[in-house]
């Protein structure tokens, strides 16, 4: 993956219900590709080559949407009131980008007290470094967008999940010689923070025989979830269940993988199921640090290992042995 395509995805402005500038921007370098493009509505884009093989056929799925805020009272021309937009647990004063139908505006989120019993559902205050009139409710806000990067981490907002994004906006400038013999769909969903609808409405569209879902997912001590190991293979959570038998033929692949096991949270793997649709969901995820916070961290080198994690695990699921 190129790191200056992650870098300029993060710095775009895409909260649940506003994705159409991570939108554009992947329809814009899969043109540029050559690729044929389509917009399911606001829910979802998709791209693939204009020929189509007598062969199965693998769905790389990635969500547009981070965490953000939602404003649901103006106090006045300096002081608004946000609810959260996904799991976001503010503990700081943090920067902020409010954007308006005039334009974006620099603001000032203010975290809870710190012995507040503070939810998702209760408003947050923030503060407008100047006066603006234009502000509405509804409008929304992100996370200010600082980059870092060096040969041992990257730290940004919205790698979660601009990582999947930025993989699938070059995959076929950069990755096109791998899964030989299959057919690939590149594509992107909305609203995977808040409710899923996005990938819900993919996936009665797009007809595949493998999904592989990219995401995040943490660090864990007590699993040996550790940055810069390999992706990650969700065994169990909120959204999928693998059978022991599909464990094992995953694990069976010549790279290195991690795996993980939760009874809790999910990615869009669980639209497939949802909606009645037998395709096998696998997500192969980057562990990361300080997930939907100001600064997520992840290692280059998970990144590097990504395409061929996901070249060896469809091999692995799709195998007729």
């Amino acid at each position: 993956m190129k790191l200056d395509t992650l870098k300029h995805f993060c710095s775009l402005h895409a909260t649940p219900g506003d994705e159409h500038e991570v939108f554009d921007a992947l329809i814009q370098r899969w043109k540029a590709q050559g690729l044929d493009t389509e917009r399911i509505g606001n829910y979802a884009v998709i791209a693939q080559p204009g020929e189509h093989k007598k062969a199965d056929t693998v769905l790389l799925l990635a969500h547009a949407d981070s965490p953000g805020f939602i404003v649901q009272s103006v106090r006045s021309p300096t002081e608004v009131e946000v609810i959260a937009l996904g799991g976001v647990h503010p503990t700081h004063d943090a920067a902020l980008l409010l954007k308006t139908s005039k334009g974006t505006l620099p603001a000032l989120l203010h975290a809870p007290e710190a012995d507040q019993a503070w939810s998702r559902t209760m408003p947050l205050l923030v503060t407008l470094d100047q006066p603006c009139t234009d502000v509405q409710k509804g409008d929304r806000a992100c996370w200010a967008f600082n980059w870092e990067a060096n040969e041992d981490e990257v730290a940004s907002p919205f790698l979660d999940n601009r990582i999947g994004c930025a993989l699938i906006a070059d995959w076929y400038e950069d990755c096109a010689t791998r899964f030989a013999g299959m057919n690939v769909i590149l594509a992107a969903s909305a609203m995977e923070e808040v409710n899923g609808f996005g990938a819900n409405v993919l996936a009665q569209h797009v007809k595949a025989d493998l999904v592989l879902v990219l995401d995040i997912t943490y660090t864990d001590v007590k699993q040996g979830i550790e940055l810069g190991k390999g992706p990650v293979i969700t065994l169990s959570d909120a959204s999928v269940l693998l059978s022991p038998k599909v464990r094992d033929r995953i694990l069976s692949a010549p790279v290195p993988l991690q795996t993980e096991v939760y009874n809790y949270s999910g990615t869009d793997a669980r639209a497939f199921p949802a909606q009645g649709i037998p395709t096998p969901a696998v997500p192969v995820l980057i562990p990361t640090e300080g997930n939907h916070s100001p600064r997520e961290t992840l290692h280059p080198a998970d990144l590097e290992a990504w395409p061929a994690a996901l070249e060896a695990v469809a091999q692995a699921v799709l195998s007729r042995d």
